[in-house]
């Protein structure tokens, strides 16, 4: 008797898997090497505590990997979600960090604090799993890709500060990526079909650093090996302002991160119930903790990686799960992450062109299945929902004039979409049962197909 295993659980041929997550590993670490740098420019940092603070950040990232792609207990969701730190949280660990008496020590003791507190509110999450039915997931979905959009136009144009940004020659090697990724997908094997976007950021860097692009003197002088240590900056300090400040924000990351959750379990056609939202909300929370004692910071579902599985048909948590352990592993040695980051932008930016577009493509092939002819509602949800959530991406100053604390939830079309979408159809539908289904809807979308299965 032979039993089927679900891509999800799906153990790959070693050398398969680690080009796979090789390339999860480029997309996480050039997309996400910004957030340390941002920080510890504002906060005054050397040029070797930053090294430090980047490595540090990435063996963060690698372990809240692993603990939710592997799991173990009620901690981890157990999908292809590669977590690690997000912008979301960069204004509040500065305003943190530049507050009296405060400093890196005092925001390790508000992320530990903040942590725990997300561990406590959990089972919180997974009692909400009955507010997300298709018609929120789809929107959910379409508002990742939407807000990711900009950022790979920024990085196609040369990036968003470059003096000559849209410069032809920048546009000219972002096409050069989509062609190859395109023609890999249409005439490639299967096992170029899967690495189309590593090949294609490779082959972009390629001419692009033959052209002069990039700036390679931070792999030269970066150290060859770094330790990242549990308070290498010092004992934590807790401080009720500094908790309050960062809980808030990981309040409204737990909630982007239930939907993303149930949207990639959609994705790869396995059904999230309310226990794994509240043990990958946990994890999430634990790891943040964790992050707090290595001077990290609060990590979330990194949405960049969400496109890659798409794009890739590789819908394996242990090839994620494999990408957490390289981070850590490379964490190590910052020259490898420093080679990285020196990816010419517009090479990234067609890379991401593909893999964003795909995720705003799964979201509205999710919302074509919706059931509109037999509920009028569910055309008003939808609407609503896109017409709200694109307002940080289409009029960024709209909410410029709102204190603070609605701003912090307001700079997210992610977090909108999940608020807006769940209120609307909570109003207009009622709640659907434990599992989440629809109650107007007699069966659910059928799963978002990649676009390119493994043959």
């Amino acid at each position: 008797m032979t039993t089927t295993v679900h891509p999800a659980d799906e153990i790959l041929p070693a050398k398969k898997m680690f080009a796979l997550a090789l390339q999860h590993v480029a997309v996480a670490y050039v997309g996400s090497v910004a957030v340390p740098l941002i920080i510890a420019n504002a906060l005054g940092f050397t040029r070797e505590d930053t090294i430090l603070l980047i490595s540090t950040t990435f063996f963060c990232s690698g372990l809240a990997t692993l603990v939710q792609t592997v799991g173990f207990w009620r901690f981890g969701v157990r999908l292809p979600i590669m977590t690690g730190v997000a912008f979301s949280s960069v204004s509040a660990i500065i305003a943190i960090g530049t507050m009296p008496g405060v400093g890196i020590s005092g925001i390790c003791g508000a992320v530990i604090l903040g942590g725990l507190f997300i561990v406590l509110i959990a089972p919180l999450a997974g009692r909400l799993r009955r507010f997300f039915p298709p018609v929120v997931t789809g929107c959910i979905v379409t508002a990742i890709g939407m807000q990711l959009l900009p950022v790979a136009y920024q990085w196609a144009g040369g990036g968003k500060n470059h003096e000559n940004f849209g410069d032809p020659v920048f546009l000219c090697i972002a096409l050069l990526v989509l062609t190859v990724i395109l023609m890999l997908n249409r005439l490639g094997s299967p096992l170029m079909r899967n690495l189309a976007v590593l090949v294609g950021m490779g082959v972009g860097a390629a001419v692009a650093w033959l052209l002069g692009m990039g700036n390679m003197d931070p792999v030269r002088e970066a150290p060859w090996v770094v330790l990242p240590m549990p308070f290498q900056f010092g004992l934590p300090q807790f401080g009720l302002l500094p908790f309050l400040t960062i809980t808030i924000v990981m309040i409204v990351q737990a909630v982007e991160s239930m939907g993303l959750f149930i949207s990639i379990g959609d994705m790869v056609d396995r059904q999230v119930t309310p226990r794994q939202v509240s043990d990958g909300v946990r994890a999430n929370g634990l790891s943040s903790a964790v992050g707090g004692i290595f001077a990290g910071f609060p990590v979330i579902t990194h949405m960049e990686n969400i496109g890659l599985v798409i794009l890739s048909g590789v819908r394996s948590r242990w090839v994620v799960a494999l990408c957490g352990l390289m981070l850590c592993v490379f964490s190590f040695f910052p020259k490898f992450g420093a080679l990285l980051a020196a990816v010419p932008a517009p090479a990234l930016g067609g890379a991401a062109m593909a893999m964003f577009g795909i995720v705003a493509a799964a979201g509205i092939q999710a919302l074509a299945k919706v059931d509109y002819a037999n509920n009028r509602y569910n055309l008003m949800i939808v609407a609503l929902t896109l017409s709200i959530a694109l307002i940080p991406i289409m009029a960024p100053n709209l909410f410029s004039q709102l204190p603070d604390w609605m701003r912090t939830v307001l700079h997210s079309s992610v977090v909108i979409a999940s608020l807006v979408s769940v209120t609307l159809n909570l109003v207009l539908n009622g709640a659907g049962d434990d599992q989440g289904d629809d109650v107007h809807l007699p069966a659910g979308p059928a799963p978002i197909t990649p676009i390119q299965a493994e043959a």
